[in-house]
């Protein structure tokens, strides 16, 4: 590990600085695609949103877990709302027919992703490859670090087994 020093603290200052305007602007992004689909994006939505663009198709059940959501009447309220706006829609299990998978809408949900996607390469275009393997090892490190602190340990045990 890397001692610290002034600058160091300074830069990780200026990180986490960086990573909470970039959060709040994401945040932003996805509130006007909501809003395009007549939608108000509670933070809830937008984590079950994004759970599902992150590990595919998930149950109600688990979407509730990752959020920490304890209610199934909550969970299935913001199912309800988001397959009302066409993000989400739910289907019966193949495995087990009295299950229900909730998975995203492709046609109506990725719209904005290639205008994301634009301004994401206008970014990497200034670094070179070992630059972006260092910041992508980092950004990998920190949401590694970020989601075992919220991951219900029991997901954790189901994904690597």
């Amino acid at each position: 590990m890397a001692t610290a020093s002034p600058d160091r603290s300074a830069n990780a200052v200026d990180i986490d600085a960086a990573m909470r305007r970039y959060a709040a602007a994401s945040a932003r992004i996805q509130q006007i695609s909501a809003d395009d689909a007549g939608l108000t994006l509670s933070t809830c939505e937008a984590n079950f949103f994004n759970l599902l663009q992150l590990h595919g198709p998930l149950s109600p059940g688990l979407l509730g877990q990752l959020t920490d959501v304890t209610s199934s009447g909550t969970t299935t309220g913001v199912i309800d709302r988001l397959e009302k706006a066409g993000y989400v829609e739910r289907t019966r299990s193949t495995e087990d027919r009295r299950k229900v998978i909730v998975s995203l809408n492709a046609e109506h949900v990725h719209p904005n992703d290639g205008a994301r996607l634009e301004r994401l390469a206008g970014v990497l275009g200034r670094f070179d490859d070992a630059q972006l393997s260092v910041i992508a090892e980092f950004l990998g490190d920190l949401a590694d670090a970020e989601s075992a602190a919220a991951t219900p340990p029991d997901f954790l045990a189901a994904q690597s087994a």
